[in-house]
């Protein structure tokens, strides 16, 4: 297995719709913080040079002190991050060994991912140039206008519900991200489709969630229980 690809994970936020004095991403899932699960799927995965993370400036001399007691060989750097998202991709994108040529970037809050769910995603990046994990949606989905009633209703079969890892070829994902430095996203497949290119889409389970409230917490350490 050849490893071409660096990671950038991504916990550069503040935690706004959790709430709490804690960032979401330090909050404690069975003993070890959240971003440690995250970062440790990646250490796991062949695949993978090395990864960086990237953290808020005022938390960043406190994770490379947490880092370095992880003894992750895999871990390159702690970066600080940027005012968006975005950003902070283009600030860890910077940080990168010149040998990467495929860039995976996660969610420091999805600390359920896989080693196979990432090892998945970049297999069909090496085809496609640009992929991401997602999930099938379950429900019936409703578009809305300005005024908060419905606009359309997508087929259900046509509605996945973007994840990460996100993994693009590295100079892709660098020309969309000097080219879209103005744009507002919330991911980076949506700086990529800007270009043309189509991104391919990779079934990942319902279980690669998103610490995004309280209850999300509770959920990731009721799943890690039965594993």
């Amino acid at each position: 297995m050849k490893q071409d690809t660096a990671a950038i994970i991504v916990a550069g936020g503040k935690g706004a719709r959790y709430g709490g004095k804690i960032r979401k991403q330090y909050l404690l899932l069975k003993g070890r913080p959240i971003v440690w699960w995250s970062a440790r799927a990646f250490e796991k995965s062949p695949s993978i040079q090395s990864l960086t993370l990237v953290s808020p400036a005022e938390d960043v001399d406190r994770v490379r002190a947490q880092a370095r007691r992880w003894k992750f060989k895999k871990l390159l750097a702690v970066v600080t991050g940027g005012a968006t998202r975005a950003e902070s991709v283009r600030r860890g994108l910077a940080a990168l060994p010149k040998g990467a040529s495929y860039v995976a970037v996660h969610d420091a809050v999805r600390p359920l991912v896989t080693p196979e769910t990432i090892e998945k995603v970049i297999t069909a990046a090496r085809r496609s140039r640009a992929a991401l994990a997602a999930c099938p949606s379950k429900d019936t989905v409703k578009l809305a206008n300005g005024d908060g009633c419905v606009h359309s209703t997508p087929r259900r079969e046509t509605v996945w519900l973007a994840q990460t890892p996100q993994v693009f070829e590295r100079r892709l994902l660098e020309k969309a991200h000097a080219r879209g430095r103005a744009l507002k996203v919330t991911d980076d497949a949506q700086l990529i489709e800007r270009l043309g290119v189509k991104v391919r889409l990779v079934e990942s389970p319902a279980e690669n969630l998103k610490i995004t409230r309280p209850m999300d917490l509770v959920l990731a350490g009721m799943i890690l229980k039965d594993k």
